[in-house]
């Protein structure tokens, strides 16, 4: 059983839309979901006629022999050491009754501080427990952390008699940052052929406007199997939170779809729902809208480790089409 790393630098802008959250063209994002990743490989794979490398990869997932984490956000700090973060969790998190009065300055100060945490997507994970306590305290916790930046690219739709201009979102990483994808693999072999897909799926990239040359990727350095001696602070702390299996509380890093088993888990859970959709890109014919589903967004906690499921959405051009709803998580501690 391996815990792995796979640290991504993009050389060129992303286009990660966010429909999950009724966004347009223009609306662009950093935030790449599991199910897209896995989605990703798939409908690389049946394009280019791999059909045995599918069918291992889909199997392994679906015996979870493999689960795959979002792609959540690292970026180089002090001394060429890689930072790992992890989403924040969804946790009402009850500050205890602070003594005394605060004057007029200091709570205007606290307010801004605390707005700004409330704005947090994403938390070091050696911080995870500090984030915590200050949120039970009450304490502003600020440490927040620039990735890359968003803008808008104006392009010309040419189809039609009269040229109209239209805007695409684009994010472009900052240099010595990036996403990373944390994987569960049974054995050495299954995450040696996860990264040979990866280095493979970042030649054509991942995400929209593929055809501009967005979302190209490659390894920014070898896979970090981890351990509880790790290679640097945060993947030594996330490797204690995805070992810490009787832990409070249980943080999705990936979306969940849960079976009926588990509903009752969920109820009693802090989450936060993400539609999912898109379209089917199809090599024999023009892509396709697919069954939208509601997933169980990373960063939910639970009591316990739901399983989830790999949802079948049907079939397009003789290949099943699934939608990726198994869980990866870290124990969290309130």
């Amino acid at each position: 059983m391996s815990y792995v790393i796979y640290p991504l630098a993009f050389d060129t802008p992303v286009h990660f839309g966010q429909a999950g959250y009724g966004g347009r063209l223009e609306q662009v994002g950093m935030e790449c979901p599991a199910d897209v990743i896995f989605g990703a490989l798939c409908s690389e794979l049946a394009a280019a006629g791999e059909e045995a490398e599918l069918e291992r990869l889909v199997e392994g997932v679906r015996r979870q022999r493999l689960l795959f984490s979002d792609l959540l956000p690292w970026r180089r700090g002090e001394a060429a050491e890689l930072e790992f973060f992890v989403p924040r969790p969804v946790l009402e998190l009850t500050p205890a009754e602070r003594p005394g009065k605060e004057g007029y300055s200091d709570a205007c100060r606290l307010a801004a501080e605390r707005k700004r945490q409330k704005r947090l997507r994403y938390i070091r994970a050696s911080r995870m427990a500090a984030y915590v306590e200050a949120a039970k305290c009450g304490a502003p916790f600020a440490e927040t952390a620039e990735f890359g930046a968003a803008s808008l690219r104006q392009r010309v739709n040419c189809r039609g008699e009269e040229p109209l201009p239209y805007y695409v979102g684009q994010f472009d990483f900052h240099v010595g940052a990036g996403l990373y994808l944390l994987l569960y693999a049974a054995d050495e072999e299954d995450a040696d052929r996860v990264q040979d897909l990866l280095v493979w799926l970042g030649r054509s990239g991942i995400g929209g406007k593929r055809s501009s040359g967005y979302g190209k990727f490659r390894l920014a350095e070898d896979a970090i199997f981890l351990d509880d001696a790790g290679v640097y602070t945060d993947d030594a702390a996330l490797y204690a939170m995805l070992e810490a299996k009787e832990a409070q509380w249980q943080m999705a890093l990936s979306p969940v779809l849960p079976d009926e088993a588990s509903l009752g888990v969920v109820q009693a859970g802090a989450y936060r729902l993400r539609r999912s959709g898109g379209f089917i890109t199809a090599p024999q014919r023009e892509a396709r809208k697919k069954a939208s589903v509601y997933l169980l967004d990373a960063g939910s906690c639970f009591s316990e480790r739901i399983a989830g499921t790999l949802a079948d959405l049907g079939a397009c051009d003789g290949h099943a089409v699934w939608r990726y709803g198994l869980g990866l998580y870290a124990g969290v501690t309130v």
